[in-house]
């Protein structure tokens, strides 16, 4: 019984080292997508809201994944150390943060992050800006975002993102005229010196009153009487 153990052990043995010295088998080049999708899967982002400290997989947040995939594979972990997050909450305990990348000096790409019942959304917002801050509507149904951008020192032009919290899109606008069209777009065109909800679906913004929006015009405003006015942006 042993030799005859011995004698299969030998044949397959056999068998092994001259299939393993036949054709060899065709080279093939690792997948670039597929070495992007397991090094995605491992990268996180960090929210630190007081003590508390909330991580989110990259691949959850699209607009990264797709920023961070377009780097060298050798420039993707600086790129990543590059990103910075903020955080805050509503009053129900709803977390967001404002993921910000591809940062310059000071302007950054951002996008906005909603964790609700371990529920991950995000939308992007106006690139190359900074978010200056952020107000809820009394029903906690709408955010509204001031984003700016800086021209110079002197001056600082702003836009406005409402989004629908439910479904986490920007909101419709009822009295989309030519001037919130204006503060509503990605263009930057005018400072917005505040916002404020003044109801449940009205945010009130109030900008310089002036003839038109050069820097020249701007910046003579600013050293000037600095009259404004206000301008009430609705949400159907």
């Amino acid at each position: 019984m042993k030799k005859m153990l011995f004698i299969y052990f030998g044949l397959s043995l056999t068998t092994f080292v001259v299939s393993g010295c036949g054709q060899p088998a065709a080279s093939q080049s690792p997948d670039p997508s597929s070495y992007q999708t397991q090094i995605s899967e491992s990268e996180t982002l960090t929210l630190t809201l007081d003590s508390k400290t909330i991580t989110i997989p990259i691949s959850n947040v699209d607009s990264v994944k797709k920023y961070l995939d377009q780097a060298e594979p050798h420039e993707r972990a600086s790129e990543r150390n590059r990103i910075q997050t903020t955080s805050f909450t509503s009053a129900s305990g709803t977390i967001y943060g404002d993921i910000k990348y591809g940062c310059g000096i000071k302007l950054c790409n951002h996008t906005l992050v909603q964790i609700k019942n371990n529920a991950i959304k995000t939308i992007p917002l106006f690139s190359g800006s900074i978010l200056t801050a952020h107000a809820f509507s009394p029903d906690k149904k709408y955010l509204a975002v001031l984003l700016g951008r800086n021209e110079g020192t002197e001056v600082i032009r702003q836009s406005l993102m409402i989004i629908e919290l439910d479904s986490f899109t920007l909101a419709e606008l009822e009295n989309r005229n030519d001037v919130v069209t204006m503060l509503t777009s990605a263009d930057f065109t005018t400072p917005i010196l505040s916002m404020s909800w003044e109801s449940e679906t009205t945010l009130k913004a109030v900008i310089p009153d002036t003839t038109d929006y050069a820097f020249d015009t701007l910046k003579n405003w600013k050293a000037g009487e600095n009259n404004t006015k206000e301008i009430f942006i609705k949400v159907t």
